[in-house]
């Protein structure tokens, strides 16, 4: 059913690819709707995926490292 319905699409975009400056027009538009929509989704993804709060080990490290440094520094 999906592969008929992308067909269906195929068809329905080169149509409109055809039909001149209006179609490409169009066809401009939905590629563009198609994309801002993935970005969207996708964006949404990783906010669910690695939240706001979570600790990152590196940066942790990092700060503990310079924490260390100028405790070294401070001494000498």
């Amino acid at each position: 059913m999906k592969l008929l319905l992308s067909m269906l699409v195929a068809g329905l975009l080169g149509t409109l690819a055809i039909l001149g400056p209006i179609g490409i027009y169009i066809l401009c538009i939905i590629i563009v709707g198609v994309i801002f929509r993935s970005y969207i989704l996708i964006n949404e993804i990783h906010k669910q995926v690695v939240p706001a709060t979570s600790n990152d080990k590196v940066k942790e490290a990092y700060e503990r490292y310079i924490k260390e440094r100028d405790a070294k520094e401070t001494k000498n």
